[in-house]
């Protein structure tokens, strides 16, 4: 594409052949040339993205959404995290004490994140603490919070009750992104959906919100069956995702084809190395950087997809301030997984050569 500096030029080039004298670019013609200069940039510019647009591998927001619709593929919208919640008095309850449904409490701090139980609940007479499911008020990973950390009740005001969350709330996802959107969209066209193969009921259970990685295994209980394992990026789908995608692919399976979704089991991956550092180097900051490589790089794994170990050595070849590098095979787990574990990469740790 034309710069501005190069569509001035030859608009002034062009002044000249025609009429025999430079244009002089404080005149007023010689402004209007800029001018016109500027828009036709503009334009250039625009027509550069348009075409860009056209083409699945460049465009962006709603024009990849555009994109995926013609592939019957939409974008994922965020989800909910969803845990319970623990309302607790001091002391045993004289009375009963009544937790509304849509009871809003949430975590401290600046920022604080919003929960809404999403059940009615109340503490017993003679009892001291009541679990309540509950869900976060707005969709995305922001939710997925750490057993402890909710300790605000917002829309009740009782003395000497408090709350916290046993448990990590999970299953939080944020919108769908460009690149994963776009890589949905290139596999659809890879690879042809006839309704017989791997690839039709992997991009079905997708369709799923919080269906991020899938791993199907043809003949898996014999003849006529097709077994699809589903998980989360990080984390393992819950019971109301595997029958949604249960209820789609019973639907859309093929004649005489029984079909068993089964929810695949996490399996946490940790990698020990020994490195030789260039001078000046930190190890804690070599060894984040390259965990980092480690987690971006597996994240969308598929189920039964296993780190291999030219894989381990490429990041920390790439990765700044190492000088030298072995994998200690016999601290590092996790990096192979069967047919039905997702790895989700954990830890890296280095140790000085």
């Amino acid at each position: 594409m034309r710069t501005y500096d190069e569509i001035f030029e030859t608009m002034k080039n062009d002044f000249y052949s025609r009429v025999g004298y430079e244009c002089d670019e404080a005149s007023d013609t010689g402004i209007k040339l800029r001018v016109l200069a500027g828009e036709i940039y503009n334009l250039e510019v625009y027509l550069e993205w348009i075409k860009k647009q056209a083409f699945v591998q460049y465009a962006q927001g709603i024009y990849l959404d555009y994109h995926a619709q013609m592939r019957g593929l939409q974008r994922k919208t965020a989800l909910k995290s969803r845990g319970s919640v623990r309302f607790s008095v001091t002391e045993s309850s004289a009375v009963r004490i009544e937790i509304p449904e849509g009871t809003i409490v949430s975590t401290n701090g600046a920022s604080p994140i919003s929960f809404r139980t999403t059940q009615h609940a109340a503490i017993e007479s003679g009892q001291s603490y009541v679990d309540v499911s509950a869900e976060a008020v707005s969709g995305g990973t922001d939710g997925n919070v750490v057993a402890g950390k909710i300790s605000v009740i917002v829309t009740m005001s009782l003395e000497n009750l408090s709350v916290t969350n046993p448990l990590p709330f999970k299953f939080g996802t944020d919108d769908e992104d460009d690149e994963t959107l776009r890589q949905r969209v290139v596999n659809s066209l890879k690879f042809i959906l006839n309704g017989t193969n791997r690839e039709y009921y992997s991009s079905l259970a997708k369709t799923v919100e919080g269906v991020e990685c899938v791993n199907v295994v043809p003949y898996k209980f014999g003849a006529g069956t097709v077994a699809v394992y589903i998980s989360g990026k990080n984390a393992r789908n819950d019971n109301l995702t595997l029958e949604k995608v249960r209820t789609l692919l019973q639907s859309q399976r093929e004649i005489n084809v029984n079909v068993f979704v089964i929810l695949a089991n996490i399996k946490n991956a940790s990698v020990e190395m020994r490195v030789q550092l260039e001078n000046g180097y930190d190890i804690a900051q070599v060894q984040e950087n390259a965990e980092n490589q480690l987690k971006a790089l597996t994240e969308n794994y598929e189920v039964g997809q296993s780190l291999r170990v030219e894989q381990i050595n490429d990041v920390l070849f790439h990765t700044e301030g190492v000088k030298k590098f072995e994998l200690l095979e016999l601290s590092t787990t996790g990096i192979s997984v069967g047919e039905n574990e997702k790895m989700v990469f954990q830890h890296l740790t280095l140790r000085s050569w």
